[in-house]
């Protein structure tokens, strides 16, 4: 879109550019999330969403080209960060007072693996889509619940369950991603050995290159100090680092930073790297991440699958709900707390979308297959799932906003 300056500016056409969309979407997201926060109920993401949803292939179609490729630059870091800060909850010490909390989440993965894939066979899916969709079925959003999470200052037994178990439940998504497509993928003239092979160096890769992230960042946090400042920068500095080297090797980077989270977590004997709160830069990187996820919305995308995704969504919840009420007395929780456990886990697709894009190279045609399954998921789960935690984290009563 262009149009031509009077002759008298001396000046090339007038047109539209990456720099002037960037800062529209950060003021329209910011503008949107406060007006719809002003609801109680209604997160502020729920306001990127729809900015994102507008600007792109389901309105103006605007958000394309170099600036879509730039929001996806800072998506990838939005997503990293907040895989980052929600395997920091993972306490392995904690984990194994709390045994039954691990528990729920292995049989919480297995069901809802099994209930969606076989529902999804019972009604016509074709093999492949609907073990991916029960794989997928596993993962719960990271961003939503950590932002919904921050947003309401929560702190509790169900909010410091829910983030536990959306740090593990992606875990185990990718996990089960990468040890199941070898087998269930059909992808003509590959072998399986060469499968077989890229899934062992995507999961030890990722080990490796988590394990040499943290050797890098805590000299340098011993050296720096315990002062937020610096390790702020120092942590930003090594994730994009570490971003840069697993898209590089071709390595799935949540699971790298999940890895690298935990390990920072747990084997810090000294406290070295301090407990950091990102806040402006969660702020930015949250507006991009989610009006990019808003772009990929389409209208048409849920009518065309409308009856998978609705079986998808609630196969999954009822299996995520029998693997929490199930342990709920043996870990301590009522039946009011697991129920609320239960409904903040039900976003669960910006880790699809992340790791249809990671594996998709390997295996294009097993990924395509599944890719309106989720694209419908994207709109029911991205509008629904937000609110949803954030219903669940306040009647909770472990709110801290006023």
């Amino acid at each position: 879109m262009q149009w031509t300056l009077p002759p008298f500016t001396l000046a090339q056409p007038l047109q539209f550019n990456a720099l002037l969309l960037f800062g529209s979407l950060l003021l329209f997201g910011l503008i949107a999330g406060y007006i719809v926060s002003k609801s109680p109920w209604i997160p502020r993401i729920t306001g990127y969403l729809l900015v994102g949803f507008v600007l792109g292939g389901g309105g103006l179609n605007l958000l394309t080209g170099d600036v879509l490729h730039v929001t996806s630059i800072f998506a990838d870091i939005a997503v990293a960060l907040v895989v980052y800060q929600l395997g920091r909850y993972v306490d392995l010490g904690w984990l194994r007072r709390e045994r039954w909390l691990l528990a729920t989440v292995a049989v919480s993965a297995v069901l809802c693996f099994g209930f969606v894939s076989l529902a999804l066979l019972w009604f016509g899916t074709a093999q492949a889509p609907a073990l991916l969709g029960g794989i997928w079925a596993i993962a719960t959003a990271p961003a939503v619940v950590l932002v919904v999470l921050r947003d309401l200052k929560a702190e509790g037994q169900v909010t410091r369950r829910l983030a536990t178990m959306t740090a593990l439940n992606n875990f185990v998504a990718i996990l089960a991603a990468y040890a199941l497509l070898p087998w269930i993928a059909q992808e003509s003239g590959t072998p399986l050995l060469t499968l077989l092979a890229h899934t062992l160096y995507s999961l030890f890769g990722s080990l490796l290159l988590a394990y040499l992230t943290y050797w890098l960042t805590m000299p340098l946090a011993r050296l720096l100090g315990r002062q937020r400042s610096r390790q702020f920068v120092l942590v930003i500095a090594v994730i994009t680092m570490a971003i840069g080297v697993a898209h590089a090797l071709h390595l799935p980077v949540m699971l790298a930073m999940l890895m690298f989270a935990i390990l920072s977590k747990n084997l810090d004997r000294q406290y070295d790297l301090m407990e950091l709160e990102f806040g402006v830069a969660n702020e930015l990187f949250m507006v991009m991440l989610f009006v990019t996820v808003g772009a990929s919305m389409r209208v048409s995308d849920l009518m065309l699958v409308g009856l998978p995704v609705l079986i998808l969504v609630a196969a999954r919840f009822v299996a995520m709900g029998c693997g929490i009420f199930v342990f709920a007395r043996l870990a301590r929780m009522n039946w009011r707390q697991a129920g609320l456990l239960t409904l903040g886990t039900l976003p669960m697709t910006e880790v699809g979308v992340g790791l249809m894009q990671t594996i998709s190279s390997l295996y294009p045609h097993t990924t395509a297959e599944v890719v309106p399954l989720l694209a419908g998921c994207l709109i029911v789960l991205e509008l629904t799932g937000p609110v949803a935690t954030q219903f669940a984290l306040i009647n909770s009563g472990e709110s801290g906003r006023e």
